[in-house]
């Protein structure tokens, strides 16, 4: 009766069922024989750790219970109580007599009689001797919680409940995996012989996955299903490769870059690719549409022979046409068909490539007719490159260090650092040029960098700097008095007229020497000249560098000051520096300075030559009042302020 009952079984229960119920037993009494032995383990452990607790105690009493000294023995129970398991400690004599003891009981134990007695805590009780020589002095009694162990072995025994659940659930998916690897082949074998009934002859086998009987009958089906459907298979193979070689050529034509449209007699395109489509919808016109490309390209010679080619069927290649309104450029070629007489047609946009051409061909021609040197160098700092003008002025070099002067001619390291963080480096320096003589250059340094952003080289740009330069010390002489480097009278007049009409408001002032005739007369002109320029830089030094000092002539001086409501403690200054020593080639000059001072507001439209005038007569006054002090004139009046 067992039998027949576990033979009418469904084949699922039948693989499934012992499967989970071996897996399952066996991870249980795995489980059971895990938590018998480290629960012996633990509490021996336990036992184990308040022994040796317990000797060493009772090792340090030996000399607190021989001398009476209850403290010593308090304080070496205390030492325990780094155990967090020890509870109660006791050292009691051979009379049953509490010597000491130590006590830590958990809220439910209590002390009775001598005694620990714990209501839900299991309690470890270990005795040890206290040995002198051959004298017992008493015995020490240490009391241990089993709390922690029972804590950890209730662990273990949620782990092992947990890990025998999983290990449940996983016996029961891999029952039902082994049910799958069985039961898999027969279904499939059951549904194709199904299918053959409803539908005829299928060219679908079933995959023969292990080689016992199961896979031996499904090889047999399998045989037998190709026998049958072997023709059939032949035609569909036939038209699948047909199918797929039409599939691959359409899909290299539709991921072409290039244009593509093909042209059957009577002028009527029969296919064009999604290139053809995207570059032709840019300009509004339909790649199905002749007549409307021959209207919107030219030149019309171009586009007769494209027409002619395709008509009488010839090949034709690298034909230009232009896009009337954009400008566009375009590379046309066709292409015979063997069959049915069409043709193919595949055109690019160059318009790219002809500007790129063009841009490189300006590029040539301006670094060539450039009026300054240019080069290009590699990283190792090989010239590659020279333009016109860099030959001419420097001569065919091969290095750099050809035409640069020495050190002067290469990039600090600061300067460096500027190049390789923003590309490009600008300084001056001297360049040896083919004469064999220097000349002060600015050099400006670019990177060539690749796609990468690594340098692979350089491009030099040298200005010759010689014609500015010279055209400068040509102005400031020009412009400054050669004896002291100040401004002069022209370029006085110049600037304070232009700072006046800006509407600045300035006090001018007008500075004559006091002695200094004497000074020539009594010294030299060569004294005379050393002492102007003690007293140009004594006044540049009184005032503010964005101030004005100039010479106008001789021993006389003007002075703007701009922007000030008063200008006393300036004047009062310049008065105070000029009239300090001087010492000039163990010469010592004495001299003063009379000052003019006139107030030029921004408003005010006297002219520079009226207020010089009025200064100036302010200064004479001043001279006239006793010298080295100074008067100011307002509106053509003076009104004296004296210095002494």
């Amino acid at each position: 009766m067992i039998f027949r009952f576990l033979n009418n079984l469904p084949l699922r229960v039948k693989f499934i069922l012992p499967t989970w119920l071996l897996m399952t037993g066996g991870a249980v009494v795995l489980g059971v024989a895990v938590d018998h032995i480290v629960g012996k383990n633990l509490e021996k452990s336990l036992i184990s750790r308040a022994t040796v607790m317990a000797n060493a105690a009772a090792s340090n009493l030996t000399a607190a219970i021989a001398f009476s000294d209850k403290e010593t023995g308090r304080e070496q129970l205390m030492a325990l109580s780094a155990d967090p398991d020890l509870i109660a400690a006791r050292v009691v004599s051979p009379e049953q007599i509490e010597f000491v003891s130590f006590m830590r009981l958990p809220s439910d134990c209590g002390s009775q009689n001598g005694t620990i007695a714990c209501t839900n805590i299991a309690v470890e009780y270990v005795v040890r001797p206290i040995i002198l020589g051959k004298e017992t002095l008493g015995k020490i009694e240490l009391y241990i919680s089993r709390e922690t162990i029972d804590s950890e072995h209730r662990m273990l025994l949620v782990y092992l409940a947990v890990g025998t659940g999983f290990l449940s659930v996983f016996s029961l998916l891999f029952a039902q995996f082994l049910h799958q690897i069985v039961a898999s082949p027969l279904g499939s074998l059951h549904q194709s012989m199904s299918s053959i009934v409803r539908l005829g002859v299928l060219s679908r086998t079933i995959p023969v996955r292990h080689n016992d009987e199961l896979g031996q009958l499904t090889a047999c089906f399998n045989e037998m299903v190709t026998n049958l459907s072997e023709r059939d298979n032949q035609l569909k193979q036939t038209l699948q490769e047909l199918e797929k070689k039409g599939r691959y050529i359409s899909q290299v034509l539709d991921t072409m870059e290039h244009g593509v449209i093909v042209i059957s007699p009577g002028d009527k395109v029969t296919y064009y690719n999604p290139a053809a489509a995207m570059q032709l919808n840019r300009f509004g016109c339909s790649p199905t549409d002749l007549e409307q490309l021959l209207e919107t390209f030219e030149p019309v010679s171009s586009m007769k022979a494209i027409s002619k080619a395709v008509d009488e069927h010839l090949p034709l290649k690298n034909v230009e046409l232009v896009h009337i309104e954009t400008g566009a450029v375009f590379s046309i070629s066709t292409h015979p068909m063997a069959s049915a007489q069409h043709s193919l047609l595949q055109f690019e946009d160059i318009t790219a490539d002809r500007e790129a051409e063009q841009r490189r061909k300006l590029a040539e021609l301006i670094f060539d007719k450039s009026q300054d040197a240019t080069l290009v160098l590699s990283r190792s700092l090989v010239i590659k490159t020279q333009n016109t003008a860099s030959i001419r002025k420097f001569g065919v070099s091969h290095h750099w260090q050809d035409i640069s002067a020495g050190d002067l001619g290469y990039v600090t390291f600061g300067g460096l650092k500027t190049l390789i963080t923003s590309g490009s480096y600008q300084w001056n320096s001297k360049m040896q040029s083919a004469a064999g003589h220097y000349i002060p250059c600015q050099v400006t340094v670019r990177t060539l960098t690749d796609h990468r952003g690594k340098v692979e080289g350089f491009v030099v740009s040298i200005v010759d700097q010689s014609v500015e330069l010279e055209n400068k010390r040509l102005s400031h002489i020009a412009n400054h008095d050669v004896l002291t480097g100040l401004a002069n009278r022209a370029h006085a007049f110049e600037k304070l007229v232009k700072i006046h009409s800006k509407g600045r408001d300035m006090h001018v002032l007008f500075v004559d020497l006091d002695g200094f005739k004497a000074v020539n007369d009594q010294y030299g002109h060569k004294v005379g000249d050393e002492l102007l320029k003690v007293v140009a830089s004594r006044m540049k030094a009184s005032v503010s560098r964005l101030d004005f000092v100039s010479r106008l002539a001789g021993d006389e001086f003007l002075i703007a000051i701009y922007d000030m409501t008063t200008v006393h403690p300036i004047v009062t200054r310049i008065l105070d520096r000029l009239n300090q020593d001087i010492v000039i080639n163990s010469c010592k000059p004495k001299i003063s300075a009379s000052i003019g001072v006139r107030f030029w507001a921004s408003d005010d439209r006297t002219s520079l030559s009226t207020v010089i005038d009025q200064a100036d007569k302010a200064m004479y006054h001043a001279k006239a009042s006793g010298k080295n002090r100074y008067s100011v004139a307002k509106e053509g009046q003076e009104d004296v302020l004296e210095y002494v």
